[in-house]
């Protein structure tokens, strides 16, 4: 490997564990939500980075109230549910790789 080879695999990493230390950061100065935080529909959609219509659905489905002809959704309730949704896919289980090793 050359030098130059070398030094990238270097930054590299140095890199990655940069970007950690921003996650973690992040995750602490992110404000925790009440349980009894309420707020329009498009304010969940831009939270959430999905449609309007999506919100709407999802209040109507108990994660949200409607409040003078308006919906409303609880961001601590929809935090839940898109964390829980984005882990499922996690792996569950040991890699097939490890096993064969």
């Amino acid at each position: 490997m050359s030098n130059t080879a070398r030094k990238l695999a270097a930054i590299r990493s140095r890199l990655a564990e940069v970007m950690q230390l921003i996650a973690a950061i992040e995750a602490e100065v992110e404000e925790p939500v009440s349980p009894s935080v309420w707020v329009e529909t498009v304010v969940a959609a831009e939270r959430f980075s999905i449609p309007v219509d999506s919100v709407r659905k999802l209040c109507r489905n108990g994660f949200g109230r409607k409040v003078g002809g308006r919906w409303q959704a609880n961001l601590t309730l929809l935090r839940g549910y898109f964390a829980e949704r984005d882990n499922r896919d996690a792996p569950s289980r040991v890699s097939g790789a490890i096993l064969r090793s």
